[in-house]
């Protein structure tokens, strides 16, 4: 019999899991909230660094007072429109690769995940060589007709920062997130149309968009963000023709002489406020994407439409569109990291391996080597393992915070690259204990697994979702613990989506810049960190090296990810 003084049982069990979920919030909430704290507190501060915080509303009169900084901001919201732009032609895309039996369809998957995988520094660096207003290959081409002067393209434009978006990260990203659902809808419904007389396009708008609606607003609004936190094309090809993006504008108030804290923290709240908006109706698109996601259910049918010549026709349109989009640039790249000087490929003696000798043997080169394999092997398997761990309590524990850190583990894809590096920058300078740790890996390590949290979590956490809980519950009769289980029941079964995370993490690490520029030091560069610096200083030739190589080990990721989803078809 249970007095009044004790807890019955129950009890401590809704005691247990109340600290659980505390414990769980706190756990996800301090990194996540931690940077927008920051940046929110101090955009209404215009005390310097370090010194007492004073309320002031005087950076926010400097943002909106600015011109330059106004104009930035209407410029991230110009370059936005590549989103919509993007999701149509990549449904299009998608379409064509899952419903039309077209020949060659796994090669350009390939082509596709190389794209995703590839950072898109090396490829602009490309395009540079080949659409520079000055010295760029396709104009003294076209100069060559006898009705063209002048030159035709400019990639140092709205419109050249537009194309290099659009064919190297928006397209390819957007149809490999619409691929998946296309693959999962029953082909009966198209069927149906077709049957009734409309036509593909009709059908296309009227069945297909229709019932994947969710994961279009899914891809839509993920373009979205992504498309207001770039940071790399707009400096390289933005800088000098004197466009600036929000992103850029931030990095130029943290970089002036002295810096402008205040107002970078200002304008980073300012989009703050818009990309956690975009992110609450992110959250709610991925979650009816998730309740219809399993549109066939077990009798669904699907029956790729039967090849005609227009496959092949629509075979040789996507093999030439990647070629001329991303091996076109590829080439050239190759070809201008053997250039004496860069885009100069008609002087009398234009070759030379000299920069591939210099950055080789350079020690900047070797240690940001060691330091990119060391970062991204750590982020990869320290992060895997972080959010298998997340995923699996989300899926499988009923406690009261599951709510709140759903939404928590989303943050950080609300918060810029650029924003997230300056505010744990200011966070590890701040903090005694911390600060000794600058000239270490410890906050690019850091700063890497908190930003991927949400892509990791999200896969890893649909994973475990699909593994019946019976198969743990016999596992929990048995006798294992709830690590045992973890350990030796979900982990295997998840086990292609979490070697699927730990690549993908493993390439983000590679190939991040904007989150870990204003984080690194010279001793802790990375090789995308050094490529960014040698484009931007002008030493274009020592880049375009560095973007070879880097490009190279794209290569190898793309290959050991296409294997792994032959197993769970993500590229099959």
């Amino acid at each position: 019999m249970v007095t009044e003084h004790e807890t019955p049982p129950n009890g401590r069990i809704r005691v247990r899991r109340w600290w659980t979920g505390l414990g769980f919030l706190l756990l996800v909430g301090i990194p996540a909230l931690i940077p927008i704290i920051y940046v929110v507190g101090n955009s209404f501060s215009d005390a310097h660094i370090g010194a007492p915080w004073v309320f002031s509303l005087e950076p926010w009169a400097r943002v909106f007072a600015s011109h330059k900084t106004l104009g930035a901001i209407g410029t991230s919201f110009l370059l936005a429109v590549r989103v919509p732009i993007g999701l149509l032609v990549a449904l299009w895309f998608a379409w064509v690769l899952i419903r039309v039996d077209v020949p060659g369809r796994r090669i350009i998957m390939y082509g596709l995940w190389f794209t995703f995988f590839l950072p898109i520094l090396p490829l602009t660096l490309g395009w540079i060589l080949l659409a520079h207003e000055s010295y760029g290959l396709l104009n003294e081409a076209l100069t060559k007709l006898p009705f063209v002067t002048g030159s035709v393209f400019n990639i140092e434009s709205i419109p050249g920062i537009l194309w290099v978006h659009l064919t190297l990260s928006t397209i390819p990203i957007m149809t490999l997130l619409l691929a998946p659902s296309l693959q999962q809808l029953d082909g009966s419904y198209e069927e149906a149309s077709d049957m009734s007389g409309a036509g593909v396009g009709t059908t296309v708008r009227r069945i297909t968009a229709a019932l994947i609606l969710p994961t279009l607003l899914v891809a839509f609004i993920a373009g979205l963000i992504r498309a207001l936190e770039v940071f790399e094309v707009e400096r390289l090809l933005g800088a000098p023709a004197g466009i600036f993006v929000y992103s850029t504008r931030i990095f130029d108030l943290l970089r002036d002489t002295p810096p402008d804290y205040p107002q970078a923290m200002a304008l980073s709240t300012l989009f703050l406020i818009v990309l956690i908006g975009v992110g609450l109706v992110y959250q709610r698109g991925v979650r009816r994407a998730g309740r219809t996601s399993t549109i066939t259910g077990r009798g669904g049918r699907f029956i790729p439409r039967t090849r005609t010549w227009r496959a092949w026709v629509l075979s040789v349109f996507l093999f030439g569109g990647l070629a001329f989009t991303v091996g076109l640039p590829f080439f050239v790249l190759i070809l201008g990291s053997f250039s004496k000087l860069f885009g100069f490929f008609f002087l009398e003696h234009p070759w030379t391996s000299a920069h591939w000798g210099e950055v080789l043997t350079n020690d900047s080169f070797l240690s940001a080597t060691r330091n990119t394999l060391a970062i991204a092997v750590i982020v990869a398997v320290v992060g895997t393992l972080i959010y298998s761990v997340l995923a699996t309590i989300l899926a499988r524990t009923k406690v009261w915070s599951n709510g709140i850190v759903g939404l928590l583990v989303w943050l950080p894809w609300a918060i810029p690259g650029v924003l997230m590096g300056t505010a744990f920058l200011n966070i590890f300078l701040n903090t005694p204990f911390l600060i000794g740790l600058l000239q270490t890996l410890v906050p690019l390590v850091v700063v890497l697994i908190i930003s991927s949290l949400p892509l990791g979590t999200h896969m890893v956490k649909t994973a475990v979702g699909q593994i019946s809980s019976e198969l743990e519950e016999a596992s929990a009769m048995a006798g294992a613990g709830r690590f045992t289980t973890f350990r030796r029941i979900t982990l295997p079964l998840a086990g292609p989506t979490v070697m699927s995370v730990l690549v993908l993490v493993f390439m983000a690490a590679v190939r991040d810049i904007s989150t870990t520029v204003l984080l690194a030091t010279p001793g802790t560069n990375t090789l995308s960190l050094l490529m960014f610096s040698y484009a931007t200083s002008g030493r274009l030739e020592a880049a375009a090296v560095v973007g070879v190589i880097v490009a190279v080990l794209a290569l190898v990721i793309t290959t050991i990810a296409f294997r792994i989803g032959a197993r769970f078809s993500i590229g099959a």
